[in-house]
């Protein structure tokens, strides 16, 4: 049974068009508009309909935009369409979606990591003034000093400009920060001469060159939490003495995480952070 041409090719409403491919009538109206899709036939009264040979590239378009393709690339491809062209397409389209998994798996590993701080809360005053040794890797962090007199004020202010720095090179908000102390200072007897908010950056390329780079060695650290701020000495002569008194000796720059900040209690102004303090050590010979 052979079929007709004309039976194929039959003329679609704006409506059937986009009732078949389960789109709006506004999206075939902006399409139109923007020279991506346009109807195929005009009539003498001045309707305008689609053909159904228009089908497969209408299916097409719909199946980029499926994928994210946006719409300037799909009219150009429309325009200079061969395999190759289609095959470069689609081979970026599908860079750029690696790209955005691996962003939101990283955002999903921090959200993860808050909400799992937040939901064992109350067990940290189980955990507070009890060092205990966890070996870290290297930590590549982005740091910036606080100014003027040590405050909340300073240190969130500090912060601001480091997240701004990692903004400015496109990195991820980082979900562990705190505070950064140089070992020089501590050995002066001046540890929070130079210290500074920073953060602990995942996702830094090596061509990228922040200012405000240090680094972590890798290295056991003694670690102890406790509610306190940063800037609050104690707990630093607290952990020195523990450290002194155990046999251990400090070998580098440090880092104080901030565990629960403010923002989780209703008294922000007047409650403290919960923070770990993280010194690296050795034993002495």
């Amino acid at each position: 049974m052979s079929v007709s041409y004309s039976s194929i090719n039959r003329k679609l409403s704006i409506s059937e068009m986009a009732e078949i491919h389960g789109i709006t009538r506004q999206t075939l109206i902006y399409y139109d508009k923007i020279d991506l899709f346009k109807p195929a036939i005009t009539e003498e009264n001045g309707y305008r309909y689609y053909s159904t040979l228009q089908i497969p590239l209408l299916r097409e378009i719909c199946f980029l935009r499926s994928i994210g393709m946006p719409l300037d690339d799909i009219r150009k491809n429309n325009t200079e369409k061969n395999s190759n062209t289609m095959i470069e397409l689609l081979d970026n389209q599908n860079e750029k979606l690696k790209e955005q998994i691996s962003k939101l798996t990283r955002q999903q590993q921090m959200l993860e990591s808050r909400l799992h701080i937040y939901n064992e809360a109350h067990d940290f005053s189980d955990t507070e003034y009890k060092p205990a040794i966890i070996h870290f890797p290297e930590r590549t962090i982005l740091y910036h000093p606080w100014e003027g007199e040590h405050s909340r004020y300073s240190l969130h202010y500090a912060l601001m400009k480091v997240w701004n720095e990692c903004e400015r090179f496109g990195l991820l908000p980082p979900n562990r920060y705190g505070s950064f102390f140089f070992y020089d200072d501590l050995m002066a007897g001046t540890p929070l001469a130079h210290t500074g908010s920073c953060v602990v950056l995942t996702d830094l390329e090596p061509d990228m060159k922040p200012s405000g780079l240090h680094t972590l060695i890798e290295a056991d650290y003694v670690c102890m939490q406790r509610f306190g701020m940063p800037y609050d000495e104690e707990a630093i002569d607290r952990l020195c003495r523990w450290i002194d008194e155990n046999g251990y000796e400090i070998i580098g720059d440090y880092y104080d995480e901030c565990l629960l900040d403010a923002s989780f209690y209703a008294e922000a102004d007047t409650e403290p952070d919960f923070c770990e303090l993280q010194i690296p050590i050795r034993k002495r010979p």
